[in-house]
C-alpha cells in the first residue's frame, strides 16, 4: 500500500458540493468496495490536499481570495492545514494558474521561510539539533536507555520554538528526525537571504498526478488508464491516448474554465 496523488475533475455543477460529487466520481475506484472488481480499486482513504504544503495548484492574480477555490482537509488529527498564499487545493480550472508550472511550490517555500522567522521573533532560541545527537552519542546520562533517539528526538522538538514550528503545516515536513543521519529543518540556520531560500528549495519538478478525468477515466501519471464504469481486464473502450503524459498539468490547463479541478492525496 502506498500514498497517490490524484486531481479529480469535475462538472461545473459540482461546485454547490464539491464533497458529494467527489464521492461519486471516487466511487467506481473505491478499494475495499465489494461491488467493485478488484484490479479497478485505486483509493481506501483521500483527502483534499496540495494547498498548505504546495503540491496544489498556484491561485491566478487577484483570485487570492476567491470563495470558489478550495483548501485543505485538516490532518487526521484534526490540526487545520491553511494555504499558503496564492496557493489552493483546488477549484474553477479559470481561477488556477498553469502559466508558472513551479509558482505553487516557490509560495510553499516562501511560507516555509517567512514561518520560522515569525515564530523566531516569538519565541525563545533553541538548542540546535546537533547538540542533542552529541550528548545522544557521548552522555550515557543524558538519555539513557534511550536506544533509538525517540527520547532524544522528543526533547529537541519540545522547545517552544520547534514545537511550534515543526507542527506547522507550512514548516513542510523538511528536514529529518531520525538516524541514520538527522537532520535540521533546512530553514534553521540558513545563511542565505529569502530569495536564495526559495530558490534553493524550490522543487525543479513540474507537477504530475494521476488524473480523473470527467468521463471518468482514472489516468495513472504512469502510462494506465482505468475506465470507471469497466471490469479492466474486459473493458471495451478505447483509453485515453498517451499525448499529454506524462505532464497532467498540460492536461489540466485545456479543460474548460469553470471544470472544478480538486487535488487529493489518497491511500492505495
Amino acid at each position: 500500500m502506498a500514498g497517490v496523488r490524484v486531481t479529480v475533475c469535475l462538472p461545473p455543477e459540482a461546485a454547490d458540493d464539491v464533497e458529494r460529487a467527489l464521492d461519486e466520481a471516487l466511487a467506481p475506484f473505491y478499494l475495499d468496495s465489494s461491488d467493485n472488481p478488484v484490479d479497478r480499486g485505486m483509493w481506501d482513504s483521500r483527502r483534499i490536499n496540495g494547498g498548505s504544503d504546495g503540491t496544489g495548484f498556484a491561485v491566478a492574480p487577484g483570485h487570492e481570495n476567491d470563495p470558489r477555490l478550495i483548501h485543505d482537509d485538516p490532518r487526521y488529527d484534526g490540526t487545520p492545514c491553511p494555504s499558503s498564499f496564492g496557493v489552493c487545493a483546488g477549484g474553477p480550472r479559470a481561477l488556477l494558474d498553469f502559466s508558472r508550472p513551479l509558482a505553487a511550490s516557490e509560495s510553499a517555500v516562501a511560507a516555509s521561510w517567512d514561518l520560522w522567522h515569525r515564530l523566531s521573533a516569538v519565541h525563545p532560541p533553541a538548542v540546535p539539533l546537533e547538540d542533542f545527537v552529541d550528548r545522544w552519542w557521548n552522555d550515557p546520562d543524558a538519555f539513557p536507555d534511550d536506544r533509538w533517539g525517540d527520547a532524544m528526538f522528543a526533547a529537541y522538538k519540545a522547545q517552544p520554538l520547534i514545537h511550534a514550528y515543526l507542527s506547522h503545516p507550512h514548516s513542510l515536513g523538511y528536514g529529518s528526525l531520525w538516524f541514520p543521519d538527522p537532520a535540521e529543518h533546512p530553514v534553521i540556520g540558513y545563511d542565505g537571504d529569502r530569495a536564495a531560500y526559495i530558490r534553493d528549495l524550490t522543487s525543479p519538478h513540474q507537477p504530475d498526478t494521476d488524473v480523473l478525468t470527467l468521463d471518468g477515466w482514472w489516468r495513472e501519471s504512469g502510462g494506465n488508464a482505468v475506465h470507471a464504469s469497466c471490469d479492466p481486464g474486459l473493458c471495451p473502450h478505447e483509453r485515453p491516448g498517451p499525448a499529454v503524459w506524462p505532464g497532467s498539468e498540460a492536461y489540466l490547463a485545456t479543460l474548460p474554465g469553470d471544470t472544478i479541478l480538486v487535488r487529493l492525496r489518497c491511500h492505495a
